[in-house]
């Protein structure tokens, strides 16, 4: 009784799928208790004595077996015995592994709850975010899985990931970038003088991720503008782009690396970006670290957590709530590109009209620096928002005020594209803050002084709540008040 071997080589590669065989093999031979009475070894120390290949594949595959000598070949009946139990056992497996699944079908996950759930468990951890902080951050890394977290010392940027990982039932790992960081070697690997490969850290943890599809993986690069971002992820960035459909779900990469490995390297050279994993970069933007680049900012989505609340101490106390394994494919998008969307309900499109909508106001504003989005960003903000009506309760504040994803996703893609002091820079703030105040955009410095004015008397808050996008306008406040008084302005702080 054994497990065929092509597909798992074609998808794994022969060393991860030997692995992968020998672990499948002793799991189910859980289940084969029985075989035992009918003199079957259940064990993993087969020998086929073949040199070849695919004997050994069948080696490590094989559940249980029965030896024959060739000088004491039973008769009929006793071989067609051995087959008739192991049909059955085989039948019985199948029989178990149906029930399994219609058991989880039944157990139906309601993403809304869960994300209630683990912002609940975050709160009772110690930890305080904002419920729409979590659930900005869910929904970001379920349109893409990368995400860049900014904001000022202190404010949990490096938990929040970690966090999320454990209470969801997954796993994250820190990788601490340094500033002599020049190219991927320190990230993807790198071949010492002997001519052997030596994987770097992401790539270690992509196969991984790999061997363990049914789990969702974060790896979290902490203070990753130390170093110039489009220097050592160059590779990386371009994966992230041209992820295809995976065949269990979701979406993966092609290879991570393209130098020529010695064949016992040659696994590395196959391993690209698995659709369970996902990567999240922290930043602070002071003095010691980088800029971002268009590149880099069109490729993620930025969430900034600025917004303090320093009366905020106790642990929360809501009753038990634990970790709940979220099923792996809870973390993939609905698709990567609005046309591999696959169902176009009147909803759906009502949603995908007003982003289109909205950005078709605001491109003509970005036009006048060359800062106009494009088919990428105009997908991943619809994307955005379609996911998000998903969980809309987790979209509040602590004090029970909805959060508009639309307003979000303005403020993660389209306003960290802005820097710089030219009169251009100088439009384009003024007719956005317009535009994201009353719908109309402002032609004059006058028109937007009362409301930068209202803004300063509200205490320079991360939200200006009489305007149509809160949040848009009040970064775009700042950034105008900003521009005034130094001349130059960006998004970051």
């Amino acid at each position: 009784m054994a497990q065929g071997v092509t597909e798992p080589k074609n998808r794994l590669g022969l060393a991860r799928a030997r692995n992968f065989l020998s672990a499948q093999a002793e799991a189910i031979r859980k289940q084969c208790s029985k075989l035992k009475e009918y003199s079957f070894q259940l064990d993993s120390k087969i020998e086929l004595r073949s040199d070849a290949g695919l004997g050994i594949d069948y080696e490590h595959s094989t559940i249980a077996y029965k030896f024959y000598d060739a000088k004491a070949i039973p008769d009929d009946y006793e071989i067609i015995n051995d087959l008739k139990i192991l049909l059955e056992t085989y039948d019985h497996y199948i029989e178990s592994k149906n029930n399994d699944e219609q058991d989880n079908d039944q157990q139906l996950f309601s993403l809304d709850e869960a994300v209630s759930r683990v912002i609940k468990a975050i709160a009772e951890s110690g930890f305080y975010f904002e419920p729409w902080q979590i659930a900005a951050y869910i929904t970001a890394l379920r349109t893409k899985p990368f995400v860049i977290l900014a904001g000022v010392s202190g404010t949990g940027k490096s938990k929040l990931p970690a966090l999320v990982a454990k209470t969801t039932g997954g796993e994250s790992k820190l990788l601490p970038v340094r500033p002599d960081w020049t190219d991927s070697s320190d990230v993807l690997g790198y071949c010492d003088l002997q001519g052997n490969f030596r994987p770097g850290p992401l790539l270690e943890f992509a196969r991984e991720a790999d061997e363990q599809r049914d789990k969702h993986f974060i790896c979290i690069l902490d203070e990753m503008n130390l170093a110039r971002v489009e220097q050592y992820f160059a590779e990386v960035l371009s994966r992230i782009e041209d992820r295809q459909l995976a065949a269990g779900g979701g979406y993966e990469s092609g290879p991570l690396i393209s130098i020529a490995l010695n064949e016992s390297d040659a696994v590395w050279m196959k391993q690209g970006l698995p659709p369970n994993l996902a990567i999240v970069g922290t930043v602070n933007m002071d003095e010691s670290t980088h800029g971002f680049s268009r590149k880099v900012l069109d490729r993620a989505f930025t969430i900034e957590l600025s917004d303090i609340d320093l009366s905020v101490w106790e642990r929360a106390v809501n009753g038990p709530t634990g970790i709940t394994n979220w099923p792996v494919e809870a973390w993939y998008p609905r698709a990567a590109r609005l046309g591999d969307l696959a169902d176009h309900n009147g909803e759906t499109k009502q949603i995908i009209g007003d982003v289109i909508q909205s950005l078709n106001r605001i491109n003509p504003f970005l036009t006048q620096a060359q800062l106009q989005v494009g088919y990428r960003v105009r997908d991943e903000i619809a994307l955005f928002v379609l996911h998000a009506r998903e969980i809309s309760s987790a979209f509040v504040t602590c004090g029970g005020e909805t959060v508009d994803p639309l307003d979000l996703a303005f403020l993660m893609k389209v306003l960290p594209r802005i820097a710089g002091g030219s009169n251009a820079i100088r439009q384009v703030i003024l007719q956005l803050l317009g535009w994201t105040y009353q719908g109309q955009g402002f032609g004059t410095e006058e028109e937007a002084s009362p409301v930068t004015q209202l803004w300063e008397s509200a205490g320079r808050r991360g939200s200006l709540p009489s305007a149509r996008y809160p949040r848009t306008a009040a970064r775009l406040c700042l950034m105008w008040d900003r521009l005034q008084s130094e001349g130059f302005t960006s998004f970051w702080l």
